[in-house]
């Protein structure tokens, strides 16, 4: 799914809030409510941008937290 939101403009960086906030979406209205859920769904995110950074599939710039995908990615999901 992360792959798909960063393919959908390949140029463009994504602040680990904002593909954090696109993913939690598509979760029911109840697990949206709940705070200690979101925070889980975060450390989640961030462990899964930090395995695509190392498989090379994107970029996460630990400095801004933002994220871009690469080549590989690209290929990956296609």
């Amino acid at each position: 799914m992360i792959l798909n939101i960063l393919a959908q403009n390949p140029e463009k960086t994504y602040p680990f809030e904002d593909l954090n906030s696109m993913l939690i979406t598509g979760l029911d209205q109840s697990l949206q409510e709940s705070l200690l859920i979101q925070r889980s769904n975060q450390a989640k995110v961030l462990d899964l941008l930090i395995m695509l950074d190392s498989e090379g599939f994107i970029i996460l710039n630990f400095a801004t937290d933002e994220s871009i995908i690469t080549i590989k990615g690209l290929i990956k999901i296609k």
